[in-house]
């Protein structure tokens, strides 16, 4: 498998955890508007410090962070962003339909 074809399948599997996660707990995530586009910057911010991680994580440890990069700082990472938009959504679908929270 290339590494661009393994990023691919990170990225996919990290949204399809998402919308499990999203969707296996649906009264987890935030409530109010505020709080969801809060934690949407968060992730966001989370997904721009993957970069500097795994940096950290190959000075730290070459085979470690063989491992830890992918698995323990990219998928925890890209599915905390993709959960953060799954919440933003479905908060404001259910403040469109007019569905409590």
């Amino acid at each position: 498998m290339s590494p661009h074809s393994f990023v691919l399948v990170l990225v996919g599997a990290s949204a399809v955890l998402a919308f499990w996660l999203g969707a296996r707990f649906p009264r987890l995530g935030p409530t109010s508007l505020s709080f969801a586009v809060l934690h949407l910057l968060c992730g966001f911010a989370g997904v721009r410090a993957i970069s500097g991680l795994t940096n950290a994580a190959v000075a730290f440890s070459p085979d470690v962070a063989r491992f830890l990069a992918p698995f323990g700082i990219a998928l925890p990472l890209f599915t905390y962003a993709f959960l953060t938009g799954f919440w933003l959504t479905r908060l404001i679908h259910r403040a469109a339909t007019g569905h409590p929270l």
